[in-house]
């Protein structure tokens, strides 16, 4: 493979990822509160609500939580998590699942604060407890119960073809973001 044709396939991934990572974006909406499940030392799955803070350009999830945690604890024994997302008004759900690490970013604290945080971190974006939980998005599933008039529209005609009650008009879709064998990243 030539170095023009990586640097083409480069590209359309990047162009790719752009475009899931804003449908991801469209999907949880601002402000959203995700149920983020990690494994903790005896190998259990445990959930807890986690506002996110920012889903960035590279697709990954950025949350507040204390360094201190048995979320972090549980990071450390095993970085693969999930964040899952539901609106039951919108009929909209979501779950994105990948590597998490707690990072200290002074600049991306400040820059991600909310006052409302203090409830959690008394000491505001100086709190020693403070740490970022980066989860870096590799999959992404989501159901959309309200999707399109023309999704809709296609499942009525399909219904019809095949002479068949028409089944719910969900939008269904999984999107990969990262390339690779499923192991963790290294670290940052």
């Amino acid at each position: 493979m030539t170095a023009e044709t990586k640097a083409d396939e480069a590209r359309m991934h990047d162009a790719d990822v752009r475009g899931a990572v804003a449908r991801l974006r469209a999907k949880i909406g601002d402000f959203a509160v995700a149920m983020v499940t990690a494994t903790d030392s005896r190998c259990l799955p445990t959930s807890r609500p986690l506002m996110t803070q920012q889903l960035d350009d590279e697709g990954a999830l950025w949350f507040f939580v204390p360094s201190d945690g048995t979320l972090a604890r549980d990071v450390e024994v095993n970085p693969r998590v999930c964040a899952t997302y539901s609106d039951l008004a919108r009929g909209v759900y979501v779950a994105m699942s990948g590597y998490a690490r707690l990072i200290y970013d002074p600049d991306r604290i400040f820059a991600l604060w909310d006052d409302e945080l203090e409830a959690w971190f008394g000491k505001g974006p100086l709190d020693p407890r403070l740490s970022l939980l980066r989860v870096d998005v590799d999959h992404a599933e989501y159901w959309d119960e309200h999707s399109s008039g023309v999704i809709r529209l296609l499942a009525l005609a399909h219904a019809a073809l095949l002479r068949e009650p028409p089944l719910p008009a969900t939008e269904h879709r999984r999107l990969s973001l990262r390339h690779g064998n499923g192991s963790a990243p290294s670290p940052a």
